[in-house]
């Protein structure tokens, strides 16, 4: 890891420890936010190793969106992110690269029919959920179903997720700041957020280049 990174994981770590203890929050909800500064630093560089730890951090963070209320995540988290993200490590050391994945690009086709589908899920659950008054409906729907197709095409190592990750990690600091603004408990996992869109910034950067790589490489052969 790269001395810049690890000086960001630390300031980062610090910044959530401090605000945590400021606005007493329970230290267990801070637990899964420090083993996330590690597993978002590996998966930005595109490393396979993340997919894995993430297996593990998705079981504690079930336990924090429990006891936050923040239901839709949790459930994404235990049933969604847990064998997704074991799947992926083990998709991606099948069909490995160096410490990532050989990638590959989605067809117009599939772009197409994938958006579509996913405008379609989010507005009938959005709209369910706003039925039973669910308090982040629109948008902790929107992030729940992006991290869906993010988890998905990152399993299958399509280069698209992380397009799709940009556009989670923003949603998701609006649900943070929405949380934030009815509990200041929820600082540290705004903070996480920031965080955390660095990362997918870096990571897209990095799966770019990682893509134009192998594909020169195979011009050779």
């Amino acid at each position: 890891m790269k001395t810049h990174k690890k000086i960001i994981i630390i300031l980062t770590g610090l910044a959530i420890l401090t605000s945590g203890i400021y606005f007493k929050q329970e230290f267990f909800l801070m637990i899964p936010l420090f083993v996330s500064l590690f597993v978002m630093s590996f998966q930005s560089e595109a490393n396979r190793i993340g997919s894995l730890i993430g297996a593990i951090n998705a079981v504690i963070y079930t336990v924090a969106y429990l006891y936050m209320g923040v239901y839709i995540s949790a459930a994404s988290a235990i049933f969604l992110s847990v064998p997704l993200q074991l799947g992926t490590f083990l998709n991606w050391k099948k069909n490995a690269y160096k410490k990532t994945v050989v990638f590959k690009k989605m067809s117009v086709k599939t772009r197409i029919i994938s958006l579509v589908a996913l405008f379609v899920l989010w507005g009938i659950s959005a709209g369910v959920l706003k039925y039973f008054k669910y308090e982040y409906a629109i948008f902790d729907t929107i992030t729940f179903l992006l991290g869906l197709a993010v988890s998905v095409l990152t399993l299958l190592a399509y280069i698209e997720y992380t397009y799709l990750w940009i556009v989670q990690a923003v949603t998701g600091l609006i649900v943070n700041v929405q949380m934030v603004i009815n509990n200041p408990k929820e600082t540290t996992y705004l903070i996480y957020g920031v965080y955390a869109l660095y990362c997918v910034i870096v990571a897209f950067i990095n799966v770019q280049k990682f893509y134009k790589e192998q594909q020169n490489e195979r011009k050779i052969l």
